[in-house]
């Protein structure tokens, strides 16, 4: 089962076309650790079912996604709850 973390910003490609990197705050027991990851580390993460990445809006948890082009690229979605970051 993928551990969840909480996203607290996103850094775009300088044209604003992708997200590069995403970063924020894991709760665990032991308390709070701060991670940062490239956007490619990230959808190897969520693809291989390790982590599950989130926003909070109005103290609702609201999921990111991975968006796949025509030739196969895959990025971080920026439409829905990502776009609150940007």
């Amino acid at each position: 089962m993928a551990a969840s973390a909480q996203v607290t910003w996103a850094k775009t490609a300088e044209n604003g076309s992708e997200i590069v990197a995403i970063g924020g705050v894991r709760k665990s027991f032991f308390g709070k650790t701060e991670w940062r990851l490239s956007a490619e580390e990230a959808i190897a993460m969520i693809e291989q079912d390790e982590w599950r990445f989130f926003i909070e809006i109005d103290d609702e948890k609201e999921w990111l996604d991975i968006s796949e082009a025509p030739d196969g690229t895959k990025a971080i979605s920026t439409n829905g709850p990502v776009k609150t970051l940007l």
